[in-house]
């Protein structure tokens, strides 16, 4: 029976038909099946299990359930606010500036 693949019409060649290794998710598709229930049906005692963990003291659980529910805060590159004196004048400002720019490679001062 000849094959009707754009490669065969063009005289060209190519693969055939049912040809090449089967991809591993079709190999392995009954046991990845019966894994994922046995996760699914474990997830009740697992989120319990990271509950009372989260309860107990464990920051690791505390900090995955919080970001599961409020989602994961993204890392600043710097502080939002640096000032620390109080009260933090017009002046402080213009000096922070001028360090902030001094830093950045800029020639301000």
């Amino acid at each position: 029976m000849l094959t009707t693949t754009k490669a065969a019409q063009n005289g060209h060649g190519g693969a055939r038909d049912g040809a090449g290794r089967k991809p591993k998710a079709l190999i392995y598709a009954s046991e990845i099946a019966t894994a994922e229930q046995r996760i699914v049906s474990a997830m009740p005692e697992l989120i319990d299990s990271l509950i009372d963990s989260a309860k107990c003291g464990d920051t690791g659980a505390a900090r995955y359930l919080l970001d599961r529910v409020l989602g994961r805060v993204q890392l600043q590159a710097a502080p939002l606010a640096t000032d620390t004196a109080i009260p933090f004048n017009e002046s402080d400002f213009e000096r922070e500036q001028n360090k902030k720019a001094w830093r950045d490679g800029l020639d301000t001062w």
